[in-house]
């Protein structure tokens, strides 16, 4: 469905130093800001009263438009003066995901709010995050005459068309307005998605946003906000499905682990809202709703680990079980085994499409 809004005032976002960075519990936001082949992905934290607010964003590039050496991860983080910005060294935008995790203690259960498939399947590592100056890294050669340049986003389109170390982000393009401007009321209309009624989310980060004056800035012509909702369950949990397996370790023969896991399923329907912004007087935002069905995978392991010696000769087998049985979830988990629970959604894609 398209509707139109109008816009009015929103708060301004408060300002979250390096000591409180370190004490607070960060979480990945759902919703997300679309501009062109660059998604930012916000990054939260709660103040002491509760409230939570954006203290990061991530932009990770579209696979599509990835070639050669380009910087695939920007991480712009708030801080007293303004967004500090890194990037890594990486093809592999899970890698950025995987070191931003490391460093802030974000659970796994946000993986599948980040903008990239399979983040835990990230086989290396991108280690710590590497200073970053208008599209380049902050000890790349070149950076020089980048800042120097008179037509800066002329130079970082072909150093990043010509597969170069580069990032052409679209935030950080001249177009009247500051990059931390541009953040700031980015920040601001993402904020307003992490709190209140959900029915009124869209219609308040729309207004926050034009409330900032970055949203008629020339990233408002190809910025897209997509407005995520929890998802909602339309049938209960199915019985779990039980299995347990014991393997050896094929790189080390004497070692072996026990794991014994249950699997559950039910089906859900999500929503989410796209809008754009729409600068004929008065402002206005067009917005079109889409559903997705997903089945979301519960899983429940306990495992237990160990290696044969001369004093543990033998192995921990899996539990007996009567046929035709399935044992509770976490009965039969050997003593010192670790629990872990995971989740999962598998959605048939977003319907209807839209027109942006």
């Amino acid at each position: 469905m398209k509707r139109f809004a109008l816009l009015m005032l929103a708060a301004v976002t408060p300002f979250c130093g390096s000591a409180a960075w370190a004490q607070q519990a960060h979480r990945v936001a759902s919703s997300k800001i679309e501009t062109g082949p660059w998604t930012l992905t916000p990054i939260y934290a709660e103040e002491s009263n509760g409230v939570p607010h954006v203290v990061s964003f991530l932009a990770l590039a579209d696979a599509s438009a990835a070639m050669g050496e380009n910087l695939v991860a920007v991480w712009y983080k708030r801080e007293a003066t303004g967004w500090a910005t890194k990037s890594w060294e990486t093809s592999d935008p899970r890698e950025a995901i995987k070191a931003i995790k490391a460093e802030l203690n974000i659970p796994d259960s946000d993986d599948d709010r980040w903008e990239v498939a399979s983040v835990g399947n990230a086989t290396g590592t991108a280690g710590p995050a590497k200073g970053y100056v208008q599209g380049v890294l902050a000890d790349d050669p070149l950076v020089a005459l980048v800042a120097g340049s008179p037509d800066r986003d002329g130079l970082i389109e072909f150093l990043a068309s010509a597969g170069y170390k580069a990032a052409d982000v679209p935030v950080e393009q001249g177009d009247g307005c500051e990059t931390n401007a541009k953040l700031d009321g980015m920040a601001s209309a993402m904020n307003e998605t992490l709190k209140g009624d959900a029915e009124t989310m869209v219609k308040r980060s729309m207004k926050a946003w034009i409330a900032s004056g970055s949203a008629g800035c020339g990233i408002g012509a190809v910025a897209v906000e997509i407005v995520t909702l929890p998802p909602k369950p339309t049938t209960p949990w199915a019985p779990p499905v039980y299995g347990c397996v014991t393997e050896f370790n094929v790189l080390v023969p004497e070692c072996w682990s026990t794991c014994l896991t249950w699997t559950e399923t039910r089906t859900v329907v999500q929503r989410r809202t796209r809008a754009r912004f729409n600068p004929a007087p008065p402002p206005t935002y067009q917005y079109c709703d889409q559903t997705n069905t997903s089945i979301e995978t519960k899983t429940t392991q306990c495992c237990v680990v160990g290696c044969i010696t001369l004093t543990t000769p033998g192995i921990v087998p899996c539990p007996p079980v009567a046929p035709g049985t399935t044992p509770g979830i976490g009965v039969g988990c050997p003593a010192g085994s670790t629990t872990t629970t995971t989740t999962s959604l598998t959605g048939a894609g977003w319907v209807p499409a839209c027109p942006f």
